[in-house]
């Protein structure tokens, strides 16, 4: 989408108008389209049709999106018992959503929370850690927020670099940030290009 949020749902109309049936895949696209464009009330339509109109079982990476949406708009209940009410366990990608929405609206108890759930689900990754640590700090709990830090310090914990994986014919490709390494990197970008061309 890269900032064209409210273009791509006028595809989606138009798919839609043409009785063109969304798949999963598109679903993904749809619903971060409204985060990114922060339409809350067409991403929590768009959420509940999947089953009702479009026969489409939401998975957990329409669950995040929904986090994501509802986290950015400052819904931070919500995305917190739309996470409980999962029929799937969260997993990192979730929980950091809505770790970094409580960071963006300094909610120390929900922050809290979902800094254990990530502790849980990857006790090595500093994240998490970094993330209370500024919700602390922004709360003047000066003596929590050094702790977190003086902890990762002390446990020599170092973020990972950001990256992306797809799947095509079985096989899943891995992308690290400004990563130019991939056997097929000059066709990917030739291909991408051609995209944005077309989008434009």
């Amino acid at each position: 989408m890269h900032g064209h949020g409210k273009k791509a749902l006028c595809y989606f109309s138009e798919m839609n108008e043409s009785q063109v049936s969304p798949d999963e895949v598109t679903m993904v696209g749809v619903l971060s389209a409204c985060a990114h464009a922060g339409l809350i009330e067409q991403g929590r339509r768009y959420f509940q049709s999947m089953e009702k109109v479009f026969g489409l079982v939401p998975k957990i990476e329409h669950y995040g999106c929904m986090v994501d949406l509802l986290g950015r708009m400052g819904c931070l209940k919500e995305a917190y018992d739309l996470i409980m009410g999962m029929p799937m366990e969260a997993n990192e990608i979730i929980w950091g959503s809505f770790l970094s929405a409580c960071r963006v609206y300094n909610n120390v108890e929900l922050g809290e929370g979902s800094a254990r759930r990530l502790l849980e689900l990857d006790p090595r990754d500093p994240w998490g850690r970094v993330m209370l640590s500024n919700i602390y700090a922004e709360e003047a709990k000066y003596d929590r927020s050094m702790g977190l830090r003086k902890e990762i310090k002390e446990k020599g914990m170092k973020k990972s670099p950001g990256w992306s994986s797809i799947e095509v014919n079985g096989s899943v490709h891995g992308f690290l940030v400004e990563d130019n390494s991939h056997p097929y990197y000059n066709e990917i970008n030739s291909m991408l290009e051609k995209i944005e061309k077309l989008m434009n």
